[in-house]
């Protein structure tokens, strides 16, 4: 069965101990950002009343998330605090694994701290071979960028290059390289109120293009056999309700059937009822991302979507 990161909800102790119970043996970690604020981690901030309660009580190992989109100060200056707190959770929680955006930060950390384990995160926007040796010895898991989810292919080399494990975000949405991407992830990061999602025009102009974002449903996971060690669930904010976050979770580890609609994938994900075959998803995982050319996602989001 494979082994899963999974996203930290503000939830009781009680709802751990029942995923415990039911996946425990799946979870690799569960992943939260940095208490009360202290450093952004790509999404708006999250609700952290039970996040004592769950650090103290669960039983499930645990990661924190040190990566924003971009640090808000140099390495040299963020990096002292950052340490600090990194030190202070291993210490009173256990907390042995962090991830991060910064591949400088990852080098400062692995100096530092050399026992924590490092992931880079998907933000890092790691998608080809050539990026693969500034990476070799400062992380020991790479979460590749999402524009890989639908290339088999690109998967495989990454793969091939890359010494360490490999984790795949099955239930994210954006857009493949979206242009906007990183200024959504930095106000989603720092401003005080929730953003708009900046793909929105877009996707009026274009609603074909959710057909390529970067979910992958339960029942397609079987094609990523031999490429990934790990998958990952995002869903801080959509996957916010505990029923809906379990229901999510034992359909992907079970590998029971889903619609785009159901993974708690964002805003632009496919939101209208659609059933996606096996066939129609190998076709996407293994075409030459042309899409200015290609005719696939439009001709099937306009008979199955829009009809």
């Amino acid at each position: 069965m494979n082994r899963w990161v999974i996203p930290y909800i503000d939830q009781p102790p009680d709802f751990w101990s029942r995923l415990e119970d039911d996946f425990g043996d799946c979870i690799e970690e569960v992943y939260f950002p940095m208490p009360q604020g202290r450093l952004a981690s790509g999404r708006s901030q999250q609700p952290e009343v039970h996040l004592e309660e769950f650090l103290k009580s669960s039983a499930l190992p645990k990661a924190v998330l040190a990566n924003p989109v971009v640090l808000p100060q140099p390495v040299a200056a963020a990096a002292p605090p950052i340490l600090r707190l990194l030190e202070d959770l291993y210490q009173r929680y256990r907390v042995s694994s962090v991830t991060v955006t910064s591949l400088e930060l990852a080098r400062v950390i692995r100096a530092a701290l050399p026992g924590l384990h490092i992931t880079a995160s998907c933000l890092m926007g790691v998608a080809t071979p050539a990026q693969v040796p500034l990476l070799q010895g400062n992380v020991d898991s790479l979460t590749p960028d999402t524009r890989l989810s639908h290339d088999l292919p690109g998967l495989r080399r990454l793969r091939s290059a890359f010494d360490g494990k490999l984790r795949l975000l099955v239930n994210e949405s954006c857009l493949p390289g979206c242009l906007m991407r990183t200024q959504h992830f930095y106000e989603m990061a720092y401003s005080p109120v929730f953003p708009l999602s900046l793909c929105q025009l877009v996707l009026e102009q274009a609603p074909w293009l959710r057909m390529t974002g970067g979910w992958i449903l339960p029942q397609h996971l079987h094609f990523y056999a031999g490429v990934c060690d790990r998958f990952k669930l995002a869903g801080r904010v959509t996957l916010k309700d505990p029923q809906r976050y379990l229901r999510v979770l034992s359909a992907y580890i079970h590998r029971t059937p889903l619609q785009p609609a159901d993974i708690g994938g964002g805003p632009a994900s496919i939101l209208d009822p659609v059933d996606i075959p096996d066939d129609f998803f190998e076709t996407i995982l293994n075409c030459d991302k042309n899409c200015q050319r290609c005719m696939v996602c439009r001709d099937f989001y306009a008979a199955h979507v829009c009809a």
